[in-house]
C-alpha cells in the first residue's frame, strides 16, 4: 500500500517563475504546430552503435520491404491492382503473423516475428496507389516488445520458446491442467480488423505519472553540446513497456531556444526550460542508456556498491562553441521520485512463476495475465462512517500457485492511491497494472487500509475515508478505467490551481 501517487506540483529550480508555471503540465502543443523551427522528438533510429554490422534501418526479405526503428518494425507487400483490405485476413499473436488473401496464405507473410510484439497495438492498411502509379501495397505496422533493433522480420533460430510444452517437475507444482488454462490470449492468433487506432495517445497512455517514472536529471554542457540526462526508475520503465513500446513512452520538442521533454501518451512534463543562448534543433538526438548513478539523492536507501539506471539522454548542439555561463535562463521540472534498488532475482523469478507460470519471461503476457487476475469489483459506502470498502475478488488458481512457488500473497500486491484514483499492481519483477479506476469523491489516501482474505477464491479488501469535503452519499463509489482514463483524470487534479486547494485545506481545518 503506497499512500499518494505523488501528484506534486510542478518544482522549479528559478523561485521567481513558480508562480506562472507551477502547474503547465501538457506539452505546447500549439507553439509546436506553428513554428516551422521546432523539432519533435519520437523515434529511436537504429544507429549504427547498436548495427554491429547485422541490423539495418530498412530492407527487403523474399520480396517483403520493412522499415524499423528501435520502437517498430513496418512492413511494405505489393498487391494486385483489384485487391483491397476486403479481400485481406491478417491475423497476429505476440510473436507470429499470418496472412491470407481470398482464403489463400501468403508464405511471405506468414511467419514468426523476429522478436515480441505487442499484438493489441499494431495495425495495418492497403495503401491506395499513389498519382501515376497503379501499385498497391499492403502496410502492416508492428509494435515491438523490446527496445531493440531486429536483423530481419522473421524468426531465424531453431526453435522458438513459444512452442514450448508446460508439465510439472514435482508434485508441488501445478498440475498441467492447470497450467494450460493459463495460457495467456496474446500467445494465440487474432484477427485484426484493418484501420489505424483512432486515438494513438489513448493506445500508448501508461497510466504513469512523471515521480513514478522520472528519478533526477542531470545537466551537463561541453564547448558544443548540452545534454539533459533523465534518470529513471527501472521498475516502473519495465510496467510502462509491457503495455507499450518504450518508444511511445516519450516525446521532446526541442525549439532554438527551448526544449521541452514529456510522457507522451499522458502528456505529463518531465522538464522544459529555455537556453541561455541557441542550439541547433536539427541536429538534436536522444537514446536510451543504462548508466552507473553516482550522486544519488538524500534520503535515497540504495545499498548497492554500484548502482545503475536506465536514463533519456538528450543531446542538443550549440549554435556556437563555447562555454555559457548558464546553461538555462529557467528550467522546470517535475517532482522526483527516489531510486530503490530491486528484490533479489531469485525472489523476482519466484513472483514471475506465479504470475505466468508458462512464460515469466514474457513481459507482454505478464501484463496481460495480471489484468486477467482481476475477476470482479465490488464497491460499498457507509455513510454514517463516511468509509467506502472496494473488495477485488481474485482468480481461484492464484492460492494454489502462490503454495506451489512458496510465495507470500500478502507480498504480491501494492494498492497506489490518489485523491480520487486507485491503481492495484501484481508485483513481479516490476510492477504490473491489475485494475485501474476513480473514486466518486475525495478520499484520504494516508488513511487507506487493505487485507487479504480467503473466500471460494481471494480477495482483496480496500478501505478509505472519505475526504472533509467529500462527506455523504456518493452516486457512484467506484468507476474503473482505461490507463487512458485515468491519466486525464490525474491531469486534471494536477491542473487545479494551489490556491483553491489551500482555500479548502483553510476550511477543513
Amino acid at each position: 500500500l503506497k499512500p499518494g501517487l505523488g501528484l506534486g506540483r510542478m518544482a522549479s529550480e528559478t523561485q521567481a517563475e513558480v508562480g506562472s508555471t507551477a502547474v503547465a503540465l501538457q506539452p505546447p502543443s500549439d507553439v509546436a504546430a506553428v513554428r516551422s523551427d521546432v523539432v519533435h522528438l519520437r523515434s529511436f533510429p537504429v544507429v549504427y552503435r547498436w548495427n554491429m554490422g547485422r541490423s539495418s534501418q530498412s530492407g527487403t526479405v523474399k520480396g517483403v520491404e520493412y522499415q524499423q526503428t528501435m520502437g517498430r518494425m513496418v512492413l511494405m507487400y505489393p498487391l494486385e491492382d483489384n485487391v483491397d483490405e476486403d479481400d485481406l485476413k491478417v491475423e497476429m499473436s505476440c510473436w507470429e503473423l499470418k496472412v491470407s488473401k481470398s482464403g489463400s496464405q501468403i508464405p511471405a507473410l506468414c511467419q514468426e516475428t523476429y522478436d515480441d510484439i505487442h499484438r493489441d497495438i499494431s495495425w495495418w492498411k492497403v495503401e491506395a496507389p499513389k498519382e501515376k502509379s497503379n501499385e498497391r501495397f499492403l502496410i502492416i505496422y508492428l509494435a515491438k516488445a523490446n527496445h531493440r533493433p531486429w536483423t530481419s522480420p522473421w524468426f531465424d533460430g531453431p526453435l522458438n520458446y513459444h512452442k514450448k510444452q508446460l508439465f510439472a517437475w514435482h508434485e508441488l507444482q501445478g498440475s498441467r491442467d492447470v497450467l494450460k488454462g493459463l495460457k495467456i490470449d496474446s500467445e494465440s492468433l487474432k484477427t485484426i480488423e484493418p484501420g489505424e487506432p483512432e486515438d494513438w495517445n489513448h493506445e500508448i497512455s501508461t497510466a504513469m505519472t512523471p515521480e513514478q517514472i522520472c528519478t533526477g536529471i542531470d545537466i551537463m554542457e561541453s564547448e558544443n553540446m548540452v545534454q539533459l540526462m533523465i534518470h529513471l526508475n527501472e521498475e516502473a520503465l519495465d510496467g510502462a513497456t509491457a503495455r507499450v513500446p518504450l518508444e511511445e513512452v516519450f516525446a521532446a520538442d526541442v525549439s532554438p531556444s527551448e526544449v521541452w521533454v514529456f510522457l507522451r501518451g499522458d502528456s505529463f512534463t518531465l522538464c522544459n526550460g529555455r537556453f541561455a543562448q541557441p542550439v541547433r534543433p536539427a541536429q538534436s538526438s536522444w537514446q536510451i542508456r543504462s548508466v552507473r548513478r553516482k550522486n544519488l539523492p538524500e534520503g535515497c536507501n540504495v545499498k548497492a556498491p554500484a548502482f545503475y539506471n536506465p536514463a533519456l539522454l538528450i543531446s542538443l548542439v550549440k549554435e556556437s562553441s563555447g562555454t555559457w555561463d548558464k546553461v538555462f535562463q529557467d528550467f522546470h521540472h517535475c517532482n522526483y521520485g527516489m531510486p530503490r534498488d530491486r528484490i533479489e532475482w531469485s525472489e523476482r523469478v519466484q513472483r514471475c512463476m506465479v504470475l505466468l507460470p508458462g512464460a515469466p519471461n514474457n513481459k507482454v503476457g505478464k501484463a496481460s495475465r495480471a489484468q486477467a487476475l482481476v475477476k470482479r469489483v465490488e464497491a460499498t459506502q457507509h455513510s454514517l462512517l463516511n468509509r467506502i470498502i472496494i473488495l477485488f475478488h481474485l482468480e481461484d488458481k492464484l492460492t494454489k500457485l502462490c503454495e506451489s512457488h512458496r510465495v507470500s500473497m500478502h507480498d504480491l500486491f501494492t494498492l497506489m492511491i490518489g485523491e480520487r484514483s486507485v491503481q492495484l499492481n501484481f508485483v513481479a519483477d516490476s510492477e504490473y497494472a491489475m485494475c485501474w479506476g476513480g473514486l466518486g469523491g475525495a478520499c484520504i489516501p494516508h488513511s487507506a487500509s487493505m487485507e487479504i482474505f480467503m473466500e471460494s477464491h481471494p480477495v482483496l479488501k480496500l478501505g478509505l475515508a472519505k475526504a472533509e469535503n467529500s462527506k455523504g452519499k456518493w452516486e457512484e463509489v467506484f468507476k474503473q478505467m482505461q490507463p487512458w482514463e485515468l491519466s486525464r483524470a490525474l491531469l486534471e487534479d494536477c491542473q487545479r490551481p494551489p490556491e483553491l486547494a489551500l482555500e479548502d485545506d483553510d476550511q477543513d481545518a
